[in-house]
């Protein structure tokens, strides 16, 4: 969980079958490509048009299939009521912007993800404290966003104006648009023009072409964000978050997830941890607020940007690790291979003095700072655990090394393989970082994209290994 704030002018997109401006909660897109997903004609739902019945709770009803229908649920033409006019069918694309900064709680993975399999438990096990189900993922979807906005009135006292999620595309759940944001524009979008649901996403009709959810400019729009919204649209404080990954005794591993690769899950967090975890996020927002208030805000700039110094740590390390792990020719030559881990770690060694402690230090203090000794205050979160991993690679190296060089001091024959433990010291620390440089498709077609499972799109394959690809090759059956 961070904090995050949306800047104020920043153009957010609501597609809805209304031409009036949006009252109350409601759902933005920062691509407009997402929001044209709902800017179509509301058909009419079981039990009457809309606009009949008691109100409220059928505008709820209403919106809620609206917006599910939009997400993945299955839409074919057989479905949709006949229109007994002759006149085009309509939906509205709307522009709004923030005359001041939005306040947002961003939770962080594929938190909209209408899943089976973890991407809700942050929602519905820890903040909304649900224990069973609401049915379907997608039919709890507008219960969760009102519980979410209660919370931000209630436990979190206003200080937040909704919520920051991420599906195909980023969205917020804007707890109330009056006052909040301002349309700057609404634009009608006739049925057949804007993108459409044509059957399951990655799947075509027998005899047909396969269809994407939202067209292929929509799959374009997201696949561009993958290391961020961009333009300077969010910005998240890297000084104070909350993560499970921080609480010991968590069994986050343990669990029905089917993937190649494992994901954590809170399905075995007892109610005390959970309660733990999110007054930790209560406590984040109230002093965020109070933060701003004080003015200890307007130094924004100065303060340490943690996810360019994780960052760099990828940058730095990546493409050596990359290469010690997978080519033959290094890992066949114990010469070849000392040499390589010799002058990568050049910086931090002095082969006439060597100090293991001393190199330690040198190289880890090379990407993150020192953390602090007491009786400073303890470190944040983010030093502590791009420190840790830090640290982890520059000792996982440095052992290499000395392991390599050590058997090459007492052979013969230096051109065979490096001893089985360097290497193995080099394969776990690549199996524990995984990280998502390794699996990236490098440059792609104008017409393609590097595309990896979003919800609802996706297949197991393209998970394992993405890949280049046009729109009739987008995959399905990821999400179950």
């Amino acid at each position: 969980f961070f904090m995050a704030t949306v800047p104020a002018g920043t153009h957010l997109y609501h597609g809805t079958s209304k031409s009036e401006p949006v009252e109350g909660m409601e759902w933005l897109a920062f691509e407009p490509e997402h929001a044209l997903i709902f800017a179509r004609p509301r058909g009419e739902p079981p039990g009457g048009p809309p606009g009949e019945g008691d109100g409220d709770e059928d505008e709820e009803k209403g919106e809620r299939i609206k917006h599910a229908s939009g997400h993945g649920e299955e839409i074919v033409a057989h479905q949709l009521p006949l229109n007994p006019s002759s006149a085009p069918l309509t939906g509205y694309l709307h522009t709004y912007a923030p005359p001041s900064p939005l306040h947002l709680l961003y939770i962080d993975g594929l938190s909209a993800g209408k899943t089976l399999n973890g991407t809700l438990d942050t929602q519905d096990l820890l903040l909304l404290n649900l224990t069973t189900s609401p049915g379907s993922p997608m039919g709890g979807e507008y219960a969760r966003a009102r519980g979410l906005c209660r919370l931000a009135e209630t436990l979190w006292e206003g200080k937040i104006d909704g919520v920051l999620r991420m599906e195909g595309g980023f969205e917020v759940i804007l707890c109330k648009f009056e006052g909040r944001v301002e349309r700057v524009d609404v634009m009608p979008v006739r049925a057949s023009e804007g993108p459409g649901v044509r059957g399951r996403p990655g799947r075509g009709g027998k005899g047909g072409p396969r269809s994407t959810m939202g067209g292929w400019l929509y799959i374009q729009a997201i696949t561009s964000r993958y290391h961020g919204i961009g333009g300077g649209r969010v910005k998240l404080d890297y000084s104070h978050f909350v993560s499970a990954f921080a609480y010991e005794r968590l069994d986050l591993w343990t669990n029905d997830v089917v993937s190649d690769t494992p994901h954590p899950r809170l399905t075995n967090a007892s109610p005390a941890q959970l309660d733990e975890i999110k007054g930790a996020v209560t406590d984040m927002i109230l002093q965020s607020s109070h933060r701003r208030e004080e003015g200890e805000g307007e130094g924004e700039e100065e303060k340490t940007n943690w996810q360019e110094v994780a960052d760099m740590v990828v940058t730095r390390y990546s493409s050596p690790l990359h290469y010690l792990h997978t080519n033959q020719k290094v890992r066949s030559n114990k010469e070849t291979f000392a040499h390589y881990l010799t002058t990568l770690l050049h910086p931090f060694v002095a082969p006439s003095a060597r100090n293991i402690t001393h190199e330690l230090l040198r190289c880890t203090s090379q990407v993150v700072p020192p953390l602090p000794l007491p009786p400073s205050p303890l470190p944040l979160l983010a030093h502590t655990t791009i420190h840790t991993v830090a640290s982890q690679i520059c000792s996982t190296l440095l052992s290499a090394l000395d392991t390599t060089t050590s058997s090459l001091s007492r052979s013969l024959a230096p051109a065979s393989p490096p001893p089985s433990h360097a290497l193995e010291l080099v394969d776990s620390l690549v199996a524990y970082l995984r990280w998502t440089t390794w699996k990236e498709c490098g440059p792609c077609g104008d017409e393609e994209v590097c595309f990896v499972p979003i919800w609802p799109m996706g297949s197991v394959e393209e998970h394992r290994a993405p890949r280049c690809t046009r729109e009739e090759g987008v995959g399905a059956g990821y999400w179950g």
